[in-house]
């Protein structure tokens, strides 16, 4: 069986105040389906089916808080930061963790022995995930979620 791609979605507290993920990290917890559009930058690459996972930048904790697949192709829409466009994707999660009550999969995990190979610090979503990574990442983000 074909694994299909993965891709990494950021988010910064910084630059977007996610007022609702506390909501939505509980639905997604008690086993509700929840949708959601993210930027995925300009990237193309991204298709439906394709594997999301979430990574929280800038103030701590930074690291992976969740997980979904892409429910739509890349699309492009307003830019959600101002002037211009952007591309979006369509998600629905599978895990989403709320970093402020919830332990994440911390920065400093992602930085061992595969998991190194990503540039963990990107500042844009849409960053492709190795293939020869996707596995192992997989593996690592099943033993936080494996309780939840």
């Amino acid at each position: 069986m074909r694994r299909m791609p993965a891709f990494l979605l950021t988010w910064s507290p910084e630059r977007f105040a996610w007022t609702d993920l506390p909501r939505m990290a509980s639905r997604v917890r008690r086993g509700r389906r929840v949708c959601d559009s993210w930027s995925c930058a300009r990237s193309k690459q991204i298709r439906r089916g394709d594997r999301l996972f979430m990574l929280r930048q800038g103030a701590e904790p930074r690291g992976l808080f969740g997980s979904g697949r892409a429910s739509t192709d890349w699309y492009e829409g307003p830019n959600w930061r101002g002037p211009g466009y952007c591309h979006y994707v369509d998600l629905v999660y599978d895990v989403l963790l709320d970093p402020a009550r919830d332990a994440i999969l911390p920065r400093e995990a992602l930085r061992a022995g595969k998991l190194a190979r990503v540039h963990w610090d990107t500042q844009s979503s849409g960053v492709r995930i190795p293939d020869e990574v996707v596995a192992e990442l997989e593996r690592t983000w099943a033993s936080l979620s494996a309780g939840r």
